[in-house]
């Protein structure tokens, strides 16, 4: 019984871990194929970071007018949805470098895409487990409860290193670091004299996402737990259904 008792803890652990994982990678992938990042929101954050410049200053500054923008965030947008798209985005005011780099994070995004669907089946997977472990356990329920907070517990301390580390070393230091950590080449590395994206996507640009798929990842999180919460209980109820009429059996 008491080994039981800890793989029910453990599944129920895994699986809030698994969901939160699960969320996040699907707020990734849904902010970056929002066409508004690349064209309102860009305009926005470029007229803030220029000190709150008029709309012809943006204009002058990122070489695209807005209407012109709205056209190429649409096709950036498109071309990280779209599965089908070719290697290289085709956009003639992005030059080769621009492109290569646009490809990696058209690459990251599919990874974020299936990531989101295996996280999400595995963590409903686990539910199930948590069910089946705790079947006939008297304090079933606790256990997994005990499982679904040490789990939300690790998530909390993850986030708050996060943001202790991003308070100390400051966001720029913490964005430059990871995108070393998951790129493999330079061309990140963008110059602001020749390539438009890096002029249209300033950092707090990137600030702003980075609360926005928070945001959305929170939210998503929340009807996962739900949702597994649900699963669970009717599984559970199916199993005290059957073990009862087996024994009246």
């Amino acid at each position: 019984m008491k080994k039981r008792a800890w793989m029910t803890t453990l599944a129920a652990a895994l699986a809030v871990l698994l969901a939160a994982c699960g969320a996040l990678c699907g707020a990734v992938y849904s902010a970056a194929v929002d066409e508004t990042l690349y064209g309102d929101q860009s305009r926005a954050a470029v007229a803030q970071t220029l000190g709150n410049a008029q709309d012809a200053a943006v204009t002058a500054y990122i070489g695209l007018d807005a209407q012109e923008q709205r056209e190429a965030a649409r096709e950036i947008a498109l071309y990280m949805a779209d599965e089908d798209a070719g290697e290289a985005l085709d956009l003639p005011i992005l030059n080769e470098r621009e492109k290569a780099h646009m490809a990696d994070v058209r690459g990251i995004m599919r990874t974020c895409e299936g990531a989101r669907t295996v996280c999400m089946s595995l963590s409903a997977a686990l539910a199930v487990i948590c069910a089946w472990t705790g079947a006939g356990a008297p304090r079933r329920h606790r256990y997994v409860w005990t499982g679904a907070l040490a789990g939300a517990g690790l998530l909390a301390a993850l986030g708050m290193a996060l943001a202790l580390a991003m308070r100390s070393a400051g966001f720029g230091a913490l964005f430059v670091r990871m995108h070393e950590w998951i790129f493999s080449n330079d061309l990140w590395l963008l110059n602001p004299d020749t390539d438009i994206l890096i002029r249209m996507m300033p950092q707090l640009l990137f600030e702003w996402a980075l609360a926005d798929v928070l945001k959305r990842a929170a939210g998503v999180f929340a009807l996962a737990l739900a949702l597994l919460a649900a699963v669970y209980a009717v599984v559970s109820g199916m199993i005290d259904r059957h073990v009862t009429e087996g024994k009246q059996a």
